[in-house]
């Protein structure tokens, strides 16, 4: 299927999803209407800037506030840092893979073979039969099995660091390293999906999102740094991603109890 075809598919869903009806939520409006009367009354002024500007304030700190009051400050602070920590390992070994591939004599059209045109199909399969061991086994096992296969496949670039060239390992780790990407995905998004309020959805998902974006983006940058500090010894380079999801896991052992996740 060529990209146009493909880019046809997703403007008929875009077009499909105008035609669905949402909730009208009054209970947000009605508490985003509170708020904004909180922030004129402080201000002790009303006119139409005072309005725009607690309606603005309102909009992004309506949905802080109700997420901090939901979860209690410890929990909604731990979740956030679980959220920032969880797919940095992986980020660490996406940023590197390519010329770690390079640099033990794979080619850029062994490298297109395996990474891209295998690991598209392997991904798709196991998104789908990611979403349903996240729906029979639920969101929190889902993500310890999600951390745990990340952590496994990234040790099988160890191997595969310190084994003399093999195409059999490299796309072992590969399609692996694809399955595990894919299942990490669905649960991280289904686990995202249910903390979020369903007055603030749009708002919340977004921040949440944005904060595990930002853990892999911020900290994963310095990860050819890291080789170079190791002296190009990419099979610890490769044990040092696995560790980096235990803290996340430790924290979500801690809270998996107190997290409330809606229905």
């Amino acid at each position: 299927m060529s990209f146009v075809g493909l880019g046809l598919i997703v403007i008929l869903f875009n077009i499909g999803l105008l035609f669905i009806k949402e909730k009208d939520f009054n209970s947000k409006k009605n508490n985003q209407n509170q708020l904004d009367k909180k922030i004129i009354k402080s201000l002790k002024v009303n006119n139409i800037l005072v309005r725009i500007t607690a309606w603005i304030s309102s909009t992004i700190s309506g949905p802080l506030i109700n997420f901090f009051k939901k979860n209690g400050f410890k929990i909604a602070l731990s979740i956030l840092c679980f959220i920032f920590l969880f797919k940095i390992g992986e980020a660490f070994l996406g940023r590197m893979s390519v010329i770690f591939y390079k640099e033990i004599g794979f080619s850029k059209s062994d490298i297109a073979l395996y990474s891209k045109t295998f690991g598209w199909i392997t991904t798709v399969i196991f998104t789908l039969l990611g979403g349903l061991f996240a729906i029979r086994s639920g969101v929190i096992k889902s993500m310890f099995f999600a951390g745990i296969l990340m952590a496994s496949t990234n040790l099988l670039f160890t191997i595969l660091a310190w084994s003399e060239k093999s195409y059999f390992l490299f796309a072992l780790a590969v399609i692996l390293d694809d399955v595990a990407a894919a299942f990490a995905t669905v649960a991280f998004v289904a686990f995202i999906s249910l903390l979020v309020d369903r007055n603030y959805t749009a708002t919340q998902y977004a921040l949440l999102a944005s904060i595990g974006t930002a853990g892999r983006t911020s900290l994963a940058s310095s990860s050819g740094a890291l080789v170079d500090w190791l002296n190009g010894d990419w099979g610890t380079f490769f044990i040092i991603t696995a560790l980096m999801v235990i803290p996340s896991l430790i924290l979500l052992y801690k809270i998996k109890d107190k997290i409330n996740l809606n229905d």
